[in-house]
């Protein structure tokens, strides 16, 4: 990873050529290039920014560093999401295969090999995208779930075929296979069967989006099928991709790139489809690309060339405007939504209907669009076209949007001669379905004659046509989330007085509580509400080291503004809110753990009092990794303190709130450790969803 960031920062130059209706045209961008004395990498793995290339028997770092000799040659290698372990599939000369588990941060350190006599002989491999279980295909025609501890079966899924390659969805609904001419997808949770397709051509890459709302099956008849996973219908057809020898989504789903030969990658815009970049590759070896975000958040395209990977920063990839447009609009609802202070439910209603609901989001479409449009008006040359006599309508051309149509009386017509005469102001954008910007508002000066006109379009279609009114949660049912997050707020004023009365906190601790009922699909395609309760607080930074954790403190009970936040959750999830705790329904919980930057010099001692972890997966500043901390070795960093806080929720929740743990949970950790210092930066927070409860 060192070697990858330093040469990204010292940078080299490409020319790549689009290929669209128009003439190609030149764009420069960095090139990163590792060679590998080992030879030509066969495929590669990614674990966060870093690159592994294999080829034969060998898995390199980028910088050509042998990470293990598996012994035989690999068919395949999967990096676990946490990073603390990958699993090689190898095969020797009698055809015979091997699974066998390493870690990379040691050479040569086989952790395990899975018995083929007991479970058949191994196919393919993949993993959770939490990491909390592996998955195992053997020549049985059975895939086997793991325990990533124990690397026992703890559950199967009868595949029906010997897939050569699975691929996990990054949402964990959806387990898809292929071995090569039969394309399987099945709920993984329940094991059945969603999806399967028999081609006659050769399957060369199965790929998920990163949202996990697409599917993508690439064939070597030069086609890319891609379906909706809501329901797997059909969504589109790309072809004429030669060879199509890999492919990858880029991580907001807008385009895919696809090898079309051993030495040509197409990055396709998949709302414009005739617009392709053409990477050409010299060496004619390609055979694996993927995307992968640069230490800076930019995103890159790395792809095996001879002796070696070449990393390209991707400059040229537009943002997905729509899909930017529509979680801002969801953010700004949800908060224009809720009840304001002070006001009845008699208010509410009248403030929240179905009119002004629609009339607001469309006045947050036309203001978000606008600003991402970033006045496009004042980067375009405008020309005259036509004039409509029948309906005075004069068009007004534009170099990088669609014309409009101008209401312009036949008798100022002659005014109208040069369109640099035209000044616009108040302009606003819309966003359409191709993702391109249009003008849908704004006041026209002609400096020829002196007079304003008015082209408004606000009334076209508006961003819905992205969710339709399958995102839109019910009135009634927002009411009623309005109703009870009154009572939250209840539960928590008197908890707070309370915990005052007895000088747990003060004025100087702030605990907050929200919610929310949130729209989703489930691994069935079924339309689904969640609740959504978070828990939080902050301490004024003069009083956090009185009233929050002191300096290498976990134990819930030695903060008193956590204490106090965890006794508003007892409170609420066995009184009022108990309607949503049921036996086996699902309920996900997010704890987040912090540490601010004080260096720990001497080992804190760590009193188990939450069990021993060894490679737990936690989620470090958006990225998965995996934190040992023992009893025996104590705390000597501080993401293992922000652990064992976010451990101490857990432990409070489940020993204090039991009739949570009637429910299928899934606690997840997910911790911050702040680049500054003092006692403000080592407050937590929880999340409860509690999935498809109306």
């Amino acid at each position: 990873m060192i070697a990858l960031i330093a040469a990204m920062a010292a940078g080299n130059t490409y020319a790549a050529k689009k290929k669209t209706d128009d003439a190609p045209q030149q764009r420069t961008k960095s090139e990163y290039q590792f060679k590998l004395k080992q030879g030509t990498p066969e495929g590669m793995s990614r674990y966060s920014l870093t690159l592994y290339p294999y080829l034969d028997s060998k898995v390199l770092t980028l910088q050509g560093h042998q990470v293990a000799d598996v012994g035989n040659p690999i068919t395949q290698i999967v990096f676990n999401p946490s990073g603390v372990n990958f699993a090689a599939i190898t095969r020797d000369k009698k055809g015979r295969t091997e699974a066998a588990l390493f870690d990379p941060r040691e050479e040569n350190k086989r952790l395990d090999k899975f018995k083929t006599k007991r479970l058949g002989n191994p196919s393919a491999f993949a993993y959770t995208p939490d990491a909390r279980m592996m998955i195992l295909a053997t020549d049985s025609a059975i895939v086997y779930k793991l325990d990533p501890k124990e690397r026992k079966p703890i559950n199967r899924i009868k595949a029906g075929i010997t897939p050569t390659v699975m691929l996990m969805s990054p949402n964990g609904y959806y387990l898809a296979m292929t071995d090569g001419h039969n394309v399987k997808v099945f709920n993984f949770e329940e094991g059945n069967e969603r999806k399967a397709w028999r081609l006659d051509e050769t399957v060369n890459g199965i790929i998920f989006s990163e949202d996990s709302s697409m599917f993508g099956i690439l064939t070597d008849d030069g086609l890319l099928t891609i379906y909706d996973t809501r329901n797997f219908s059909l969504k589109q057809t790309v072809d004429d991709l030669g060879q199509a020898l890999a492919a990858a989504f880029n991580f907001d789903g807008k385009y895919v790139a696809v090898a079309t030969s051993p030495n040509v990658i197409e990055v396709i815009n998949l709302l414009r489809e005739n617009e392709r970049d053409i990477v050409d590759v010299p060496g004619g070896v390609l055979s694996d690309l993927l995307f992968l975000p640069d230490a800076q958040g930019n995103t890159l395209m790395a792809y095996n060339v001879a002796d070696g990977v070449n990393a390209k920063r991707m400059y040229g990839l537009e943002p997905y405007y729509g899909k930017l447009m529509a979680d801002e609009v969801a953010e700004r609802m949800n908060e224009w939504l809720k009840m304001m202070p002070g006001e009845s439910m008699a208010d509410y209603q009248a403030r929240v209907n179905d009119k002004t609901r629609a009339a607001q989001q469309r006045l947050f479409e036309d203001e978000i669009s606008t600003n991402l449009a970033n006045n496009l008006l004042s980067m375009s040359a405008v020309t005259l076209g036509k004039y409509d006599r029948a309906n005075q309508l004069l068009e007004v051309d534009f170099t990088n949007m669609p014309s409009i149509l101008l209401p312009v009386p036949e008798t100022d017509l002659g005014s109208f001669t040069n369109g640099d005469d035209l000044q616009f102001s108040d302009a606003k954008y819309g966003i359409m379905p191709n993702d391109n910007f249009e003008l849908i508002y704004a006041k026209v000066y002609n400096k020829a004659n002196g007079k304003s006109y008015l082209f408004d379009n606000l009334e076209r279609r508006p961003l819905s046509f992205m969710e339709g009114d399958d995102n839109v949660v019910s009135l009634e049912i927002i009411q009623q989330q309005q109703m009870e997050e009154m009572k939250l707020q209840e539960i928590r004023q008197q908890v707070i007085e309370e915990a005052k009365s007895q000088n747990v906190i003060s004025d100087h601790t702030n605990i907050t509580v929200d919610s929310k009922v949130s729209p989703e699909y489930d691994a069935n395609g079924n339309r689904i509400l969640n609740y959504e309760v978070k828990f939080s607080y902050e301490v004024e930074p003069e009083f956090s080291v009185v009233e929050d954790f002191g300096p290498g403190k976990y134990h819930v009970d030695e903060s008193g503004a956590a204490s106090s936040m965890l006794a508003i959750v007892k409170e609420a999830f066995e009184g009022d809110f108990a309607q949503y705790i049921k036996d086996g329904k699902k309920l996900r919980v997010n704890i987040y753990g912090t540490a601010d930057a004080t260096p720990i010099i001497r080992t804190i001692a760590y009193d188990g009092a939450y069990g021993d972890f060894e490679d737990e997966p936690v989620r470090q500043n958006g990225q998965l990794t995996g934190i040992t901390v023992t009893s025996k070795t104590g705390i000597k960093e501080n993401p293992q303190l922000a652990l064992l806080r976010a451990a101490g929720v857990r432990n409070f929740l489940q020993n204090n709130v039991q009739n949570l743990n009637r429910m299928n949970a899934d606690y997840n950790y997910i911790i911050d450790v702040s680049e500054d210092r003092g006692s403000a930066f080592r407050r937590i927070t929880v999340e409860f969803t509690f999935v498809d409860v109306f």
